[in-house]
């Protein structure tokens, strides 16, 4: 299920384990509006979900 970009982003932003796709976490090359986002995670499949299966708890409490 596709998420809107705000809730990867406030999803990402109460992640433990969010580990960044770029090493310049300084630069926001891909135009999104937040720094953080489940779809700048390594641990973010290209069939969008979580990998660690942390997505669904995280939203749950949002």
């Amino acid at each position: 299920m596709r998420s809107s970009e705000e809730t990867y982003c406030k999803v990402a932003d109460r992640c433990s384990e969010y580990e960044s796709i770029s090493k310049d976490s300084s630069s926001n090359s891909t135009g999104r509006s937040c720094e953080r986002s489940c779809q700048t995670c390594t641990h973010f499949a290209a069939d969008e979900h979580c990998r660690l299966d942390l997505y669904d708890k995280i939203v749950k409490s949002l």
